[in-house]
């Protein structure tokens, strides 16, 4: 006796492919309903996922960073391969200044989408704020290497390097910034700094001057500027400066001032 085997086709309910044998139209129906209902549990863990996405996107903007983190493992448990999900865990873990945990967030979303420029770029800024200023060298090259125009990683790594003694690269990098954005006022002083430290103060109080061009009320690039002009010997000029960096500072502690409560707080023994 001859037994006709039935013929296995794939098919695609969701993101799996299932192998299901052909059916003749009596029980089509049967096997419909089975596939609505993979496409049902499917579409239902994604939508459970985008909610408590949401939740800790709003944790997050409300500065419950704590909360954030264990939102997003609570999602990243659901799916495991969303790289988004392990990036933003690491900015909030960044700003829990859990650097550690953070570059391990960022890692995991750089080996799920190797070209994540925003996880590489904060990689980076997680390595640099623990001091590892090789590694956030790197990760801000490989972030430039995925989005050139981006004068942000060009400006952090520019101060990686500057933090690493490499000065002459740091302030290529600087100007780099400049050529394409020439109002970046930090990148002017950040420049100016490095140039001290190369010891040519000629450069560095044209770019403290720069940097004040843009922004006359930062009080540190007056200071750094005094400093130039006590080192070139123009001290009259540094008074000037350290007077501007005075009274912007003066006017910063009034308006400090002015949001302290002037109602009296009762003290009860």
């Amino acid at each position: 006796m001859v037994h006709n085997k039935g013929k296995a086709t794939l098919y695609l309910i969701g993101d799996f492919w299932n192998m299901w044998p052909d059916v003749n139209t009596k029980n089509a129906g049967f096997f419909l309903v089975i596939v609505l209902f993979f496409i049902i549990c499917i579409s239902a863990g994604c939508t459970e996922t985008a909610q408590i996405k949401d939740q800790a996107r709003i944790a997050f903007e409300e500065g419950r960073y704590a909360q954030a983190v264990s939102l997003y493992d609570q999602a990243i448990l659901k799916t495991g391969t969303d790289s988004e999900l392990f990036f933003l865990k690491g900015l909030a873990l960044f700003e829990l200044v859990r650097y550690k945990d953070a570059i391990d967030a960022f890692t995991a979303a750089i080996r799920i989408n190797s070209g994540y420029h925003q996880a590489w770029y904060w990689k980076g800024r997680a390595s640099y704020m623990m001091g590892d200023y090789d590694e956030a060298v790197r990760s801000f090259y490989k972030a430039i290497e995925l989005d050139e125009a981006n004068t942000e990683y060009w400006y952090h790594r520019g101060l990686a390097l500057s933090s690493r003694g490499q000065y002459d690269l740091a302030i290529a990098h600087f100007d780099k910034i400049i050529m394409i954005s020439p109002s970046f006022e930090d990148a002017w002083s950040s420049r100016g700094y490095a140039y001290v430290m190369e010891k040519n103060y000629t450069e560095a109080l044209y770019s403290f001057n720069e940097a004040l061009k843009l922004n006359s009320d930062n009080a540190e690039n007056w200071i750094n500027k005094a400093s130039v002009l006590r080192v070139l010997g123009q001290n009259d000029e540094a008074e000037i400066a350290i007077n501007q960096a005075n009274l912007l500072y003066l006017k910063q502690g009034e308006d400090i001032t002015r949001k302290i409560p002037k109602t009296p707080v009762s003290i009860i023994p």
